[in-house]
């Protein structure tokens, strides 16, 4: 490949993230493969660490819009100026079971954290739980889940987005399996099917994986070369649409709209009682 073009890259990846402010904003690994599939940029781990060093110093110099950085938040406590400030919020904070009445308990489950902001954001409104597996789970999370569904007499249903590799394969297996409280399982993206689609760019996978012989064969890929595709190839927008389409089905709308309508009544009666509250206490009543 030719010289970079950094500033048109830089441009280019400013009109991506901007793209996606209706779908709950872009990560880094997302734009970087926007890039990729459009022929900016190679696919290549230093090419990656680049751009991002390209990024972040158009964001510091304010010429860049912000990306969604999942892992790192500032974790502060909720606190209020005083007792009146939080009764007055109080009712913007209470929430029903959004699934109630629902046929099904159903989850979506991501590989990866870095989907994590953008999941929970599509799946607000209708309340479907996220599960973060992030590899290989560990036991006491796979206890939480177990725990959870045990105590829904619903179905179990989940949906599963991850990376279509050999690991990735084997991370679903082995939270299916030892989570085992599912009805069903879906995996919702990205399949074999998906990454042909989508003519989604393959990174290198891991040499010496056990599991890419095996994986190999049931696709017809080269076991010699082992390959990857990561799910932050596909374009944010098509995901959320996918992700929506696989829920569609589980979710009631005329359920949810009631309970939702519901949660607003009660809303407005604590509205209520909370200024009819701060009111007395304003006049010394």
């Amino acid at each position: 490949m030719t010289r970079l073009q950094w500033p048109r890259i830089v441009a280019r990846a400013a009109g991506i993230v901007t793209g996606y402010d209706q779908v709950g904003g872009c990560t880094l690994r997302q734009a970087y493969y926007r890039l990729v599939v459009e022929g900016l940029i190679p696919h290549t781990a230093p090419t990656y660490r680049r751009l991002s060093a390209r990024l972040a110093q158009a964001r510091r110099e304010e010429r860049f819009p912000d990306l969604i950085d999942p892992l790192r938040e500032v974790h502060v406590p909720p606190a209020w100026p005083n007792a009146g400030a939080f009764i007055r919020d109080a009712p913007d904070w209470f929430a029903l079971d959004r699934t109630a009445g629902q046929e099904t308990a159903l989850y979506v489950a991501c590989e990866k954290d870095t989907l994590r902001a953008q999941l929970t954001g599509w799946l607000e409104r209708p309340g479907i739980p996220v599960l973060v597996v992030r590899g290989f789970g560990s036991q006491s999370y796979v206890q939480v889940v177990r725990e959870r569904t045990a105590r829904d007499q619903r179905p179990a249903v989940l949906l599963y987005v991850g990376d279509f590799d050999a690991s990735g394969a084997d991370i679903e297996r082995d939270w299916v399996a030892r989570t085992a409280c599912w009805s069903r399982v879906e995996r919702v993206l990205l399949t074999h099917d998906q990454v042909r689609a989508y003519d989604l760019p393959a990174a290198a996978g891991k040499a010496g994986d056990p599991r890419w012989a095996g994986f190999a064969h049931r696709y017809g890929l080269d076991p010699a070369q082992p390959v990857q595709w990561e799910v932050e190839a596909l374009d944010p927008a098509e995901l959320q649409r996918l992700v929506l389409a696989a829920v569609a089905p589980h979710v009631d709308r005329a359920v949810l709209d009631a309970c939702i309508a519901e949660e607003e009544r009660q809303r407005d009666r604590l509205r209520a009682f909370t200024e009819g509250w701060t009111g007395s206490r304003r006049t010394g009543g």
